[in-house]
């Protein structure tokens, strides 16, 4: 009656313990220019995209869904129970000016300034039943080049 209690543990999980999450929290999240302005061009998006998309890979944030327009931009994304959704925003938002302004300085006087983002975004909880639903409102609201081409 000398049994263990619990199974061995695998040699290669002593070392790192990483908690197992079987849900993600869905947010969009929604943040504009600095007042507002529609100075984000075709070139400035896909720029804004090809960064945001590497931001979140880099941070561990499941992007779902991203779309945007002159003076916004929208983001669908997941995360996991212990990360915090103003840490995120916070986080894409200061790296994504940053980078923006460095890279297009044209957006600095147009903006006149050092500020890219507003400083307000608003956020709202979705529901895994409603992701599909939301992805098409967003492309309904922002229609990719592709989409206007094949439409015409």
């Amino acid at each position: 009656m000398n049994e263990p209690i619990a199974p061995a543990v695998n040699a290669a999980l002593i070392g790192r313990w990483e908690p197992v999450y079987r849900s993600r929290l869905h947010y969009l999240v929604r943040w504009a220019t600095r007042g507002h302005r529609p100075v984000l061009k075709q070139r400035h998006l896909a720029k804004l995209g090809e960064l945001l998309h590497r931001l979140c890979e880099e941070r561990g944030i499941t992007l779902l869904d991203l779309a945007a327009g002159p003076d916004h931009i929208h983001l669908l994304f997941a995360l996991r129970p212990a990360q915090s959704v103003s840490s995120a925003v916070r986080d894409l938002k200061g790296r994504s000016a940053m980078t923006m302004m460095s890279e297009h300085p044209e957006l600095r006087v147009w903006l006149g300034g050092n500020l890219l983002w507003e400083d307000r975004y608003a956020v709202e909880t979705v529901s895994p039943a409603r992701i599909e639903r939301v992805q098409e409102r967003l492309r309904a609201l922002h229609p990719q080049p592709d989409d206007l081409a094949a439409a015409s």
